[in-house]
């Protein structure tokens, strides 16, 4: 089976928990081939890091209690890069609040 990937699209959705202030956003990514249809992946954050302070993409996990995660979604280095790139670039643009000029009569 050969399937075609045209386009990846994300979805952010900012997240506020203080019980993880280093949340910041839930990702989904939506694989579209050349035929239109799609596939989704959900459970993918966007984390502040506790050591530069910069945003990061997180992939689907689940904590194996205490021996570490267990990921749900893995991809070649390179690939991960450029999604990790394009989604960080998406949530910060998106986080820029928008600002309306006072109009004077």
């Amino acid at each position: 089976m050969k399937i075609y990937i045209q386009e990846a699209k994300f979805t952010i959705k900012p997240a506020c928990d203080e019980k993880y202030p280093d949340l910041l956003a839930f990702v989904s990514m939506k694989l579209i081939d050349d035929h239109s249809r799609h596939f989704t992946v959900n459970g993918f954050t966007v984390r502040k890091s506790k050591y530069d302070g910069k945003p990061y993409l997180l992939p689907p996990s689940k904590s194996m209690g205490g021996k570490g995660f267990f990921k749900f979604v893995l991809s070649e280095k390179s690939l991960w890069r450029e999604i990790e790139k394009e989604v960080v670039e998406q949530y910060q643009y998106e986080s820029i609040p928008i600002i309306e000029e006072d109009k004077k009569p």
